[in-house]
């Protein structure tokens, strides 16, 4: 009878922790980034406007992302997903904390947004395992020359 018992609450035990364990961990590489772009002449938001603004160079894959009417943008975070075996991350860990911005008519430009995720980002959140969400203010593009 004893034994009957140990078996049940160690099988039950294992069910318990397969369960635990099967849930979807995500890991945050980068924060998720939101801004304003203006025209530097005019000092006006860039509005309803497309382009690229992300983590990472262009290519021919790139999403565009558009504006909103304020010139407000939101890069959302790149994230790495799973159940048991946690993905190797180093490879993410030279992803440098940068924003490259393109829009037509306008000079692009690469903004570090390191600074604000300093100030903007506790302590206990730094790392993989947190959301993080980062506001970068207004950027100033320069109108490209003729």
């Amino acid at each position: 009878m004893k034994k009957r018992k140990l078996l049940l609450s160690l099988f039950c035990s294992l069910i318990f922790i397969v369960i635990i364990e099967y849930q979807k961990k995500t890991i945050y590489l980068t924060p998720e980034v939101t801004g304003y772009i203006y025209d530097s002449v005019t000092k006006k938001p860039l509005s309803n406007l497309s382009g690229h603004v992300g983590f990472f160079l262009p290519d021919n894959n790139t999403p565009n992302i558009k504006l909103d009417i304020d010139g407000r943008f939101t890069i959302k975070p790149i994230i790495e997903s799973y159940y048991f075996i946690r993905p190797n991350v180093r490879k993410y860990s030279y992803i440098p904390p940068q924003i490259y911005i393109y829009l037509p008519n306008y000079q692009g430009k690469i903004l570090d947004y390191s600074q604000f995720s300093w100030k903007q980002i506790p302590s206990e959140s730094r790392g993989y395992s947190h959301f993080k969400k980062i506001n970068v203010g207004i950027i100033y593009l320069d109108p490209e020359k003729p």
